[in-house]
Formats: C-alpha cells, structure tokens, sequence
C-alpha cells in the first residue's frame, strides 16, 4: 500500500502542474472546460514511477531483514549472557583457590618464622669465616637456635650478655633483656648467673645451653639480640607488703 502521505504530495503536484497549465487568459476570464472532473482524469492520467510502484515490497523486505537482526541480536545477547555468567564463576572459583592457597601460603611463611634455624655456636661462625657473603645471607636477620656452652656473661646497661665458646677465635655474643621475666644478676668473676630473687646459681660457665634469638651479623663475634634461655625463666617475685 501506498502511503497516504505520499498520494497527497503527488495529488498536489498535480494541481500545481494543472495551475499552470490552465492559467486565466488575459481577459480574466477562465479557460472553458477546466472542471473538477478534467482535473481528476489528468490526476487519473499520471504514471506512478517504478521505484514507487516497488516501495511496498522494498518495505516488506526491509521488515523481513530487520526481524532477522533482531533474533540475532538477541541471539548474541543470550551468548553473551551465558559468557557473562561462565565467567563470574570462573572469577568467583579463582578469588576461592587464591583465598585458600594464599591463606596456605601465609600460615606456611608464619611457621617458617616461628620455626627457628638450628645449628651450634661453632657452625654459625664456621659459617661466616667459611663465606661471609653466604653467611649473612642465610643467617643474617633469622630466627635462630644456637645450641653451645657458656664460655662466660658479661652485663651491659639493660642486658645479661651470655657468651657461647666456639672452636674458632670467634665466639656466640647472645644479648638476653634484663626484665621482670629475666630476674637476675650476673657474677662475672664468678663464671655465675643467680636468680635475684633468692641468689641461687641457674646458669654457671661450662653448662650446654640452647639460645634462642635473632642473629644481627658477624663482626669479631656472632652477635645474637632479642635473645631468650630455652627453657629458663626468672620471674620477679612481689615481696608482700608488710602490713600496718
């Protein structure tokens, strides 16, 4: 069908053409026999052009074409979809593997820490002495365990410092925090160390003793800091108040 639009437009050409063909003669008098119904045969005489005459059938295909892309629009939109969803379960899998493994990971490195490095006083000098360079990087800043006998203590302002023999010219400098965990009082001439509380002996030169602590380096000595006696505390005893 043609548009109704369209016929106006060309019924109104037509007017126009027919206007100007029967103009009024120069006595202002109108052409005989311009009537109404000549006007209609004229119209009735006018040939429609051929890419009008095929405008429906373009429309119908242009319809046609346009459904077509619009089931396969909608066709790509329900792939997409399902891409979308396959891929938010792949997302949400990975993110589940990368929680469990990391938190595997992360609880693995904290044993690692906590686990410290054994080895004796004289392994860790060899050590250095051997190769400074592998040395410092297998040791240097690590949680350590040094197993070794007391050669002698000496006292520093806020720490006891326990020194381990070794069969170099080096020795195990272990640097132990004078607190109310670690109550006691050095007798260096002695080759003792007393529990201040009561004066009695809990570590004496020649004894085999396991140190834990972090190994800073090597200088003339090991130096071992933030250092504990496995297995020995000395706690401070609150004498009781005497009362009124």
């Amino acid at each position: 069908m043609i548009p109704a639009r369209f016929l106006l437009f060309v019924f109104a050409a037509a007017i126009s053409l027919l206007a100007s063909q029967d103009s009024p003669a120069q006595d202002g008098k109108e052409t005989e026999g311009s009537s109404l119904g000549d006007l209609f045969n004229k119209v009735k005489g006018l040939k429609v052009p051929d890419s009008v005459a095929n405008l429906p059938t373009q429309l119908q295909e242009l319809k046609e074409s346009y459904l077509k892309t619009a089931e396969t629009v909608d066709a790509l939109r329900s792939e997409v979809g399902k891409l979308r969803s396959e891929v938010e379960a792949l997302k949400n899998e990975n993110a589940l593997l990368t929680q469990a493994v990391g938190t595997k990971v992360a609880a693995s490195d904290r044993s690692a820490l906590l686990k410290p490095v054994e080895l004796s006083a004289d392994e860790l000098t060899n050590a250095w002495r051997t190769n400074k360079d592998k040395a410092t990087a297998d040791y240097a800043g690590r949680y350590l365990k040094i197993i070794g006998i007391v050669e002698a203590f000496e006292s520093a302002a806020q720490d006891v410092i326990v020194i381990l023999k070794t069969n170099t010219e080096s020795r195990v400098r272990c640097f132990i925090r004078r607190d109310a965990s670690f109550h006691v009082e050095v007798l260096a001439s002695q080759g003792r160390l007393v529990n201040r509380n009561d004066r009695t002996t809990i570590l004496a030169t020649g004894q085999p003793i396991a140190i834990l602590g972090t190994c800073e380096g090597m200088e003339l000595d090991v130096r071992m800091i933030s250092c504990s006696i496995e297995g020995l505390e000395v706690r401070k005893i609150e004498q009781p108040k005497p009362q009124n």
